[in-house]
C-alpha cells in the first residue's frame, strides 16, 4: 500500500474516532449527577418546616413521629417518609451559592430542616421548570415535588387513625351502655331485646380500634353542648374522653386530650355509636 494510502486511512479513522467521541460526550455529560445530601433518614430524629408565618416541628420517639408544634399529635409515617425522599435526591445541576437574589433563596420560598441540616426552597427555574435548592453553600435544581411534600397545613400530616397502634380499648362507656374488658367481654346496657356475642363485641371494638378519619382538624371552637360523651379505657390504664358531634353529612369525634376533631363519613355514625347495629347485621367497613 502507498503511503499516501495509509495517510488517508490514518485521517479517516482519526475523522471516525472525533465524531464518536462527539456524539458520546454530550451523553456522558447527562449522565452526571450530584448527591444533595449523604444522610439515611433513619438517622433523622427531627424535623422542621418553616414557611411565612407557619412553623412545623416534628420529633422521633420510639420509631414514631410526633408532632410538637403547632399541636401535639402523631404524625402519619407515610407523610413523613415523603419529606424525607429529600435525603435521596440528586442533581445534574450544582452551583455556588454566590448570589442568592438571583435563585429566590435571599428569601426562601419553604426552609426545611432536618437535624441541623438545612434545605432552602427559591424560585423555579424557566429553562428546567425545576426549583433552586441550597443547602452547605451550594446550589441543585430538583424537582417542585420535593417543596410541594412541605406545603402542607399541620392537620394534613397527623395521623388519620383515631387510635395509635398501641393503643388498645378495654372499656367503653356510652350513653345507656358500658362494655368491659375482664376474661371476656361484659356488658351493661340498657337494650333488653338481646344480648351481643363475644364475636359481636369483639368486631364492634375492633371498628373503633381501626376508625381512621377521612379528614382532621384542629380544635378551635368549643363543642357543641348537646355533644354526647364517650370515655373509653385504655389497656395501660388511661382514658380517652371523646366528644360527638354530628349532623345529616359527617360524624366528628373530638379527641379532647389532643384537641383534634376526627372526621367521618356519617355512614359510620351508626356502627360506632350504636354497638347493637354489629347485632343487625351491618358490615364493618373503616377505611
Amino acid at each position: 500500500m502507498h503511503s499516501y494510502s495509509w495517510l488517508n486511512l490514518i485521517m479517516f479513522a482519526t475523522v471516525v474516532a472525533l465524531a464518536a467521541f462527539l456524539y458520546i460526550k454530550p451523553s456522558l455529560q447527562e449522565e452526571i449527577t450530584y448527591k444533595i445530601l449523604s444522610l439515611p433518614a433513619e438517622a433523622v430524629q427531627q424535623i422542621r418546616i418553616d414557611r411565612q408565618d407557619i412553623s412545623i416541628e416534628l420529633t422521633r420517639a420510639d420509631n414514631r413521629w410526633y408532632m410538637k408544634r403547632p399541636v401535639q399529635g402523631r404524625v402519619d409515617g407515610v407523610k413523613v417518609g415523603r419529606i424525607l425522599e429529600i435525603l435521596s435526591a440528586t442533581s445534574q445541576y450544582l452551583l455556588p451559592l454566590t448570589n442568592p437574589d438571583r435563585y429566590g433563596l435571599a428569601s426562601p420560598v419553604i426552609q426545611l430542616r432536618l437535624n441541623q441540616e438545612l434545605f432552602s426552597f427559591g424560585e423555579l427555574a424557566p429553562a428546567t421548570n425545576e426549583q433552586y435548592l441550597s443547602t452547605r453553600q451550594q446550589v441543585f435544581l430538583v424537582s417542585p415535588r420535593f417543596a410541594a411534600a412541605l406545603s402542607v397545613l399541620p392537620p394534613d400530616l397527623l395521623s388519620s387513625r383515631l387510635f395509635a397502634e398501641d393503643e388498645f380499648p378495654v372499656e367503653f362507656t356510652l350513653t345507656n351502655f358500658h362494655l368491659r374488658r375482664e376474661q371476656h367481654w361484659q356488658v351493661s346496657s340498657q337494650h333488653h331485646e338481646y344480648s351481643l356475642s363475644q364475636d359481636e363485641l369483639n368486631q364492634w371494638v375492633q371498628a373503633w380500634q381501626l376508625a381512621q378519619a377521612i379528614y382532621l382538624t384542629l380544635d378551635s371552637a368549643k363543642p357543641g353542648t348537646n355533644g354526647e360523651e364517650i370515655i373509653i379505657g385504655l389497656r395501660d390504664g388511661r382514658k380517652i374522653r371523646l366528644i360527638v358531634e354530628q349532623n345529616e353529612s359527617e360524624l366528628t369525634l373530638l379527641r379532647v386530650d389532643e384537641g383534634i376533631r376526627y372526621h367521618f363519613p356519617s355512614s359510620i355514625s351508626k356502627l360506632l355509636l350504636d354497638p347493637y347495629s354489629i347485632h343487625n347485621g351491618q358490615t364493618v367497613f373503616i377505611e
